[in-house]
Formats: C-alpha cells, sequence, structure tokens
C-alpha cells in the first residue's frame, strides 16, 4: 500500500559497485540507488561523464585527473548531475587543505548550491572555493558529494547520490612586501531574501601575509560598519541581511602596513512577499490525501487536488479576510479520506506575523489529526503582528500528530511518503478590535538602521501611551510606559543586541507597528 513503500535498497536489494579506494580515506556509500554527477570543473579539472541512472557508481575514483591551485585565491567550481526527477539534490565539495588524510577539519567543506529537476545536461550550478592561505603545498584529496534532500557526508553511508574523488595539488602563497592589489569583490547572490546566507570573497595579489577587515553600509555607501573582527582568511559569510546592504573588504599587508579598500559589491533585498518556499518535494494528493475546504473568518475555500505538485496559491484568486491582531480565531479544515487502508490525515497551519517570507516554527498552529472529517482549532494572532497583508500556509500530511512537524512547510520531508496537499492565502491583520490605525504617512520612525536610538515623529499631538520593542517572533524585549501629550518621542536602543526588531506605538488615536534594524 501506498504509505508502507519501501524502495529495494530498504529491503536489501541494493547491489553495492564501489570499489575500495587508496587508504585511508574513508568510503563512500548510496545504499538507496546511484544517481550521477555529470560534470565537475575546477582549477583546471574538466571532467564530464555520463548522465545516466543506470550503471552509476555510488563512488568514482578520478584521482588520476589533478587541479592546480594557489594558496589564498579563490577559484569558481561547477558542478552538474541528474536528479532522477523533480528533486533537490545538495552538493557539497571536501578538500583535505591539512593533508591529514580526513576531511573533518574546519575550513575543508563547502556547500556549493541545490541542482533541481535536473536531468544533468543542462545548466550546472556554480560557487567559488577559496584556498586557504594555510594550506599545505602538495598534492592532496578533492571529493564532490552530491546528495538527494540532505547535504551529503564525507564518509556518507545512506540515501540516493554519488561521490567522486580528484587530486587538487597546492602551490604555496607568494607573500605581500608593499600595497596589496585588491580586485573585484564578489557575493554568492546579487539579490537575496531574510534569513539566507551570503558568501562573501575577493582577489587578492600577492596571497598571503594579510588581515581583512569586512565592512557593510545600508545606506548606499556613506556609512560603513566593521563586520566581526580583523581576519587572517578571505572569505567571508553574511548569515543574513535584513534590507539592501552593500559589502566591501579592507586588506592590510603585516610586513608593510599598507592597506588597500576593495570596490563594493551591493547585494539587493527581495521584497518579503517573493520569499516563500515551494515545493522542494511534490505532494501527492490525488489518492485522497487533500484538503477539501480551509474556513478562516470569512475566508471559505473548497478545493479540490492539485496535481501534479500538491500545491496552490490562492492568495491572488481568494478575497483577503481582515484578521484583528491581539485576538482568537478559529480555522477549520476539511481533510480526505485518503486511501490504501490510511487512518491519519494531519493539518497545520503557518502565518507569517513578522513579515520575513519565512514560516518560522514560532507562528505554527497544529490543527488536528482525522480521516474525511472536519479538523478545527483556536489560531491566537500576537499583538506584536505586523499589519497588513500577511501570507498564510496550510498544510495537510498523511502522518499521525507526533510526526507532522515543520519540516513539512516547504514540501514533503520524506520522499517515500509525500503524500498531501499544501494551500496559500492571503490575510490582512488589523489593528485590535475597537484600535483605529494611523495611516501610513502620517508618522516616521528615524534613523533605521541604527546604533543608539531612534525618534518617532507622530505627525501630530497625540496621547502617547507606550513604545515596545518585539523581536520577530513576538517576543517583548522591553516597554517604555509614557503617558504624555506629544507629537515626537524618542527611545534609547543602545543596549539592544545588533539585529532586526519590531517597534510598536499605542496611543489614543491608534497603534503604529514599524521594522527597526539595529547595528
Amino acid at each position: 500500500m501506498k504509505k508502507f513503500y519501501l524502495s529495494l535498497a530498504m529491503c536489501g536489494f541494493a547491489i553495492s559497485s564501489f570499489a575500495q579506494f587508496p587508504a585511508p580515506y574513508c568510503a563512500v556509500t548510496f545504499p538507496s540507488g546511484s544517481e550521477p554527477i555529470s560534470l565537475v570543473q575546477f582549477a583546471g579539472i574538466d571532467n564530464a561523464t555520463s548522465a545516466a541512472v543506470a550503471g552509476a557508481l555510488q563512488h568514482e575514483d578520478f584521482t588520476v585527473i589533478a587541479g592546480v591551485v594557489v594558496a589564498g585565491t579563490s577559484y569558481p567550481i561547477s558542478v552538474n548531475g541528474n536528479t532522477d526527477g523533480s528533486y533537490t539534490n545538495k552538493i557539497t565539495v571536501y578538500i583535505d587543505w591539512n593533508q591529514d588524510n580526513d576531511f573533518d577539519d574546519d575550513g575543508e567543506t563547502y556547500q556549493i548550491g541545490d541542482l533541481v529537476n535536473s536531468t544533468g545536461t543542462g545548466t550546472p550550478i556554480s560557487s567559488n572555493i577559496l584556498v586557504p592561505v594555510t594550506a599545505m603545498a602538495g598534492s592532496t584529496r578533492m571529493r564532490v558529494v552530491k546528495k538527494f534532500f540532505s547535504v551529503g557526508l564525507p564518509c556518507n553511508a545512506a540515501g540516493f547520490g554519488q561521490a567522486e574523488d580528484y587530486t587538487v595539488t597546492v602551490t604555496a602563497a607568494e607573500v605581500c612586501t608593499g600595497t596589496p592589489i585588491v580586485g573585484a569583490v564578489s557575493a554568492s547572490a546579487t539579490t537575496i531574501c531574510s534569513g539566507n546566507p551570503i558568501g562573501l570573497t575577493a582577489v587578492v595579489t600577492p596571497t598571503a601575509g594579510f588581515t581583512y577587515q569586512w565592512e557593510q553600509s545600508v545606506d548606499a555607501g556613506v556609512t560603513w560598519i566593521s563586520l566581526g573582527a580583523v581576519q587572517t582568511n578571505l572569505g567571508y559569510s553574511v548569515s543574513s541581511q535584513e534590507v539592501a546592504t552593500s559589502y566591501r573588504v579592507v586588506v592590510t599587508c603585516t610586513g608593510s602596513g599598507l592597506s588597500a579598500t576593495s570596490d563594493a559589491v551591493a547585494v539587493a533585498q527581495n521584497p518579503y512577499t517573493e520569499c516563500y518556499c515551494t515545493n522542494e518535494i511534490d505532494y501527492t494528493c490525488d489518492e485522497g490525501d487533500l484538503i477539501m475546504n480551509v474556513t478562516f473568518g470569512d475566508l471559505n475555500n473548497d478545493s479540490e487536488c492539485s496535481a501534479p505538485t500538491g500545491y496552490t496559491n490562492y492568495s491572488g484568486t481568494v478575497a483577503t479576510v481582515d484578521i484583528p491582531k491581539g485576538t482568537t480565531t478559529n480555522i477549520s479544515v476539511t481533510v480526505g479520506p485518503s486511501g490504501g487502508g490510511w487512518l491519519y490525515e494531519s493539518a497545520g497551519v503557518w502565518i507569517d506575523y513578522n513579515h520575513n517570507g519565512v514560516f518560522d516554527e514560532t507562528e505554527f498552529t497544529y490543527i488536528g489529526t482525522g480521516l474525511n472529517e472536519v479538523l478545527t482549532q483556536s489560531v491566537v494572532v500576537p499583538e506584536a503582528a505586523m499589519e497588513g497583508p500577511t501570507r498564510m500556509r496550510v498544510i495537510v500530511t498523511a502522518s499521525q500528530a507526533s510526526a507532522f512537524n515543520a519540516g513539512v512547510v516547504c514540501g514533503p520531508a520524506d520522499a517515500n511518503n509525500p503524500f498531501g496537499e499544501a494551500e496559500d492565502y492571503m490575510i490582512n491583520l488589523v489593528p485590535s478590535l475597537g484600535t483605529q490605525s494611523f495611516g501610513q504617512n502620517s508618522i516616521a520612525m528615524y534613523p533605521n538602521p541604527t546604533t543608539s536610538q531612534i525618534t518617532i515623529d507622530l505627525g501630530k499631538q497625540v496621547e502617547l501611551h507606550s513604545v515596545g520593542v518585539y523581536s520577530l517572533s513576538g517576543q517583548q524585549v522591553f516597554l517604555e510606559t509614557v503617558n504624555s501629550n506629544t507629537a515626537s518621542h524618542t527611545l534609547n536602543v543602545s543596549r539592544l543586541a545588533t539585529g532586526v526588531y519590531m517597534v510598536k506605538v499605542i496611543t489614543d488615536s491608534g497603534t503604529f507597528s514599524q521594522r527597526l534594524m539595529k547595528k
């Protein structure tokens, strides 16, 4: 039956064609099945191989093929492969820079990116690999791992995929003596959504004897602030950005004390409305594992199975309904009858209260588990939620309550059990009942970003009751009670940790909320 599907590999019928690699490097196996890497290009390595799944080995030895690199220099890498359908494969590269016969040390792992629905013959994914200044001279091992759905470990022994081994020959870096020459700064993305990392690097010559200070600007290069401390490695990773930001690096030659500053690279910020994830694996809803109706406030939408992806975005076709903040509203989801003797369908809902384009775990409400019935639960909308149009995602999966989790919000967590359906809606979060909101053009908050304080210009004399600062998950950081008649108010935020917050102003004329970036 469908919910109890097991692959032949899981039943012990997979045949391994792996040949032992030269010791002491560990072996790699993919017991669920081999899915080939079809191209690796890096530092002179240009190896194209068959993209056919049939006959693909689990681990291939191409160590007779060598690339040549210089310590301290960045090199592009491109990888392609066959995902064997509309699936996501993650590409990871390991290089044993200290030549200790393993890939376990810091700085030896590179996440290249995701291959999605690839036959292995189209456009490869590309990234950059920065060779550490401390890389030992001589020949060492490079391992390219391609794995379905999750990151393949250097000694992988599970799932679908393939690994290939190559040789990389390292040449020692040239030590600087004068003023560094700094070429172009590059970023791993030119536009990005909140919560995604950005990799930064630059071309610097000679290649050793430098320190690096990365800087960022959120006002188009007028003001620059340091990103972390001075470091001896060139590459830098930014965990996330919340507004459009420019980046540059100041390079200093430690022997001469002379410095040079790179040109900046700008990384744009995608609107949060363009950042919601969709199916990493398609949902299957044509066997009864589906959403038949969603009712939330005045929203009432009947639907059928949305094959073949199992996902429908109703945010542009179903009327937006008002949901007051700080209130509790029932949501009802009618789940399908399933099939094949399965007895459980679980439902949950995510609402992007902080407008960051991500369905966070704190924004999830479990609705219920049943079969061919209406499941109902109460949704508590935080008072600190952002006002305005807000995305809501409803998901039904063929699982018991204990197995329903946040991992399904971007698609099924397991390709062997993809049964369910996802639907997106747009709701409009409005002020609490009985509270009149400010017009968006009547107030201002500046400077934003800030390092120490902000001024809230209310646009007119009002009775200001309080100013609160909240984390993006809705937790109150602090609350300042005012209770005075004023047209503006200054708030000291110097003690806040660097990050993004929500500022909520409550007056006798209504409420106002705005995002704040603390530098």
